[in-house]
């Protein structure tokens, strides 16, 4: 895959989760908060229908690409435009190199009526 930075046109905003123990002493995700917004290339790859013995789950998977940063995490959630894709895959550097970073995302389709 070739990126060239004139392709980054999506904004995108990463969110971190904020986590604090409840009662039992388990974390809970208490709050999502903005950890930085940049530009990036978000390309869907691919889509998966899953229709199981209790639920049918849709499903899309996304790949975003973005300028390199070594603070992104697995556990972020990515907001773009109005979807919040789930980060699948901790992020790795495209070719081996430090110039872009490419993040497997995807975003679950909630159920029509």
């Amino acid at each position: 895959m070739y990126v060239n930075v004139s392709e980054l046109r999506h904004r995108i905003v990463v969110l971190r989760p904020r986590d604090a123990p409840d009662e039992a002493g388990n974390l809970v995700e208490q709050s999502r908060d903005a950890y930085c917004a940049c530009w990036a290339k978000v390309l869907p790859f691919a889509a998966k229908i899953s229709d199981g013995y209790a639920e049918q789950v849709k499903e899309v998977e996304y790949r975003v690409v973005m300028r390199y940063r070594e603070d992104i995490r697995d556990t972020d959630f990515i907001r773009w435009g109005n979807k919040t894709l789930a980060i699948k895959a901790p992020p790795y550097g495209m070719d081996g190199r430090k110039r872009w970073l490419v993040i497997e995302c995807r975003e679950l389709v909630e159920n029509e009526p």
